[in-house]
């Protein structure tokens, strides 16, 4: 009897730490893949990274800016208001539209996100800006897409961009899941 509880006792022991011994990547295999479907995106479609960004502030159709303290890439479509009556304050309540949102680090998710139909998405993305984005005041804006907020400053509201967004500052679920976003389009709007 005790030669079969041994036993079965040692098959469950093999059993368990055969289970617990599964070859999870580490974070920074993750950011190592990351840095790799970037890549292979960036080659893909033939887009060209600006090294510094544009004095004229205007970028061609493939061009995209890196911005060297979070790795968030943008191309400004169109300027907004970025001074005028529509200046952007501290502690203002921000809008957010997109469309073609795209998670690219699979080919196995092909549908693209949007919430510019105020049908099916009545209500925008909307936050509270807390100053410039940097990786000391990203947990400022948790909850939300820390990412979208890299380029606002040189937009303005009304302002239109493309981003590639690294999972380190997307979304919650992009960050549990390490999954980098394209967005063909961001609109920024806030009233005074």
């Amino acid at each position: 009897m005790k030669r079969i509880n041994y036993i079965f006792l040692s098959l469950l022991g093999l059993l368990i730490i055969g289970t617990s011994c599964n070859k999870q990547k580490t974070y920074s295999e993750r950011l190592k893949d990351e840095s790799k479907s970037i890549d292979k995106f960036i080659s893909k479609n033939k887009l060209v990274i600006l090294k510094d960004f544009p004095a004229d502030g205007k970028f061609k159709e493939n061009e995209f800016f890196r911005d060297v303290a979070t790795g968030v890439y943008y191309n400004i479509i169109e300027t907004g208001d970025t001074a005028g009556v529509y200046k952007l304050d501290y502690g203002q309540e921000v809008h957010i539209r997109f469309k073609g949102l795209s998670y690219f680090a699979s080919d196995k998710d092909t549908t693209k996100y949007d919430n510019m139909d105020p049908i099916r998405s009545p209500f925008p993305e909307t936050f509270t800006y807390r100053g410039p984005v940097n990786i000391e005041t990203r947990s400022l804006y948790s909850g939300t897409t820390p990412g979208w907020f890299v380029p606002l400053q040189k937009v303005g509201h009304n302002g239109r961009v493309k981003m590639i967004i690294p999972f380190t500052w997307g979304s919650q679920n992009e960050v549990q899941s390490y999954n980098p976003t394209y967005y063909d389009l961001v609109v920024y709007n806030w009233y005074n």
